[in-house]
């Protein structure tokens, strides 16, 4: 029998698709790359921002639709965080939570066998050592944990993945092992927050660096997942020292949403802006050609023009490698449910990114004429794209061949674009 998979979301869902489907494989189903050739179609969800429900929400209208005879499973947040906008929507539809893809299969059976499934709940199984088909076998995103120790006024993440689950150390460095036999050679470690790994535990996430690269021996990369400043700064220093090692890529993933201590209180973030640059300078100095991205939301409730004004100059201070510019909205069962001025929000989100993208074109331009080694990952278009220590994408003509070799490079820069020549 076969099935396909649709998935949405961030690196933890990528990771959460690659198990179900390996579950599936092992109880001997087939996965197809188009829902016209499937007898199950999956939806695996995301709950992150309020337009990205709207657009599965549609897809999933579409799929049931156009495919009357098929069974639909939608898996993921949504059915977490928002159960009875599935029911009410799609009361035919069967869905399992994010918490729950361990039983995939017993889902499956069920469904298969005529019955309506909702598999919901806390966290019981981590996932990790789980069967995967994964769909880059270069790549291996490994979650090393789930929920975070956070209360963000507006986050629906929270909702799905409740509080801060760290898995085990030893789990984490076998999955990594039985991957790297298996070719891989890129390892993202990720989870909504990896900063707080192992408080819960007793343990710390530069400690569980050591272990892996103490016990998995060879060449490969590390890149490592979100970092939320509140507790990325209780760890900076060992951190940092551990990162000294040439397997972990130089790049650092840390949310800082707001530049206005305002508005990062009315967010409920537990830190101010000046902490997020005091990490920022603290990495640069120790790493000065480091790739730093973050992230802001725009049109925040309360938030003034001159708080919009001190996120801009935290930007232009700090001169991220890359900002995600998100404008606010509300989500349901969140603290926050004031609409923003929709006006607004789309003038500042224009004028974050532009000021952004400009950032971005000129940090650009330290890699011009670098030679150093890459590590080629992905396809990309009509090429390939390799990753150097600090995680840029180099991009690379392409040639089958080249696919998980590691090669030397000279670069030259075209704006957001990053060219590597090799001979």
């Amino acid at each position: 029998m076969e099935f396909y998979i649709e998935t949405y979301g961030c690196a933890a869902n990528r990771s959460d698709s690659e198990i179900i489907a390996g579950i599936l494989s092992r109880n001997n189903w087939i996965k197809v790359s188009s829902p016209e050739f499937a007898e199950l179609i999956i939806v695996n969800t995301c709950v992150v921002k309020g337009p990205t429900i709207n657009k599965i929400m549609h897809r999933i209208r579409e799929l049931e639709r156009k495919y009357k005879n098929k069974k639909i499973l939608i898996a993921g947040c949504l059915p977490q965080a928002y159960p009875e906008l599935i029911r009410k929507n799609f009361p035919k539809v069967s869905m399992i939570s994010t918490n729950k893809i361990c039983e995939i299969g017993s889902a499956v059976r069920k469904i298969f066998d005529g019955e309506r499934v909702e598999i919901l709940g806390k966290l019981e199984k981590e996932k990790v050592c789980m069967p995967k088909l994964r769909e880059n076998k270069i790549i291996d995103i490994v979650q090393i944990c789930s929920g975070c120790l956070g209360n963000c006024s507006y986050c629906a993440t929270k909702l799905a993945k409740n509080g801060l689950v760290s898995f085990s150390p030893e789990k984490i460095v076998k999955e990594i092992k039985i991957a790297k036999s298996e070719g891989a050679k890129e390892f993202w470690l990720t989870g909504q927050d990896v900063a707080c790994y192992g408080f819960e535990i007793n343990f710390s996430l530069p400690e569980l660096l050591e272990k892996i690269l103490n016990e998995v021996k060879g060449k490969y990369f590390i890149r490592l997942g979100m970092l939320n400043p509140r507790h990325l700064r209780k760890i900076i220093d060992r951190l940092l020292k551990v990162c000294e090692d040439t397997r972990i890529f130089k790049f650092f993933h840390i949310p800082v949403q707001s530049g206005s201590n305002k508005i990062l209180n009315e967010m409920g973030r537990n830190y101010i802006a000046s902490t997020f640059e005091e990490i920022v300078y603290k990495i640069r100095r120790k790493f000065p050609m480091a790739t730093i991205w973050t992230d802001i939301i725009v049109g925040y409730p309360k938030e003034s023009e001159e708080d919009f004004k001190e996120t801009l100059e935290l930007i232009e201070r700090i001169k991220p490698d890359w900002v995600n510019v998100s404008k606010f909205y509300p989500m349901r069962k969140t603290k926050v449910r004031e609409s923003p001025n929709t006006e607004i929000a789309k003038k500042r989100s224009r004028i974050a990114s532009e000021v952004a993208r400009k950032i971005a074109i000129e940090r650009n331009k330290r890699w011009e004429n670098w030679e150093g080694e890459v590590l080629v990952d992905d396809f990309f278009r009509n090429g390939l794209l390799g990753r150097n220590f600090a995680y840029k994408a180099i991009h690379l003509p392409f040639s089958k061949n080249l696919i998980g070799k590691f090669l030397k490079v000279k670069t030259r820069v075209e704006g957001l674009k990053i060219i590597g020549d090799f001979e």
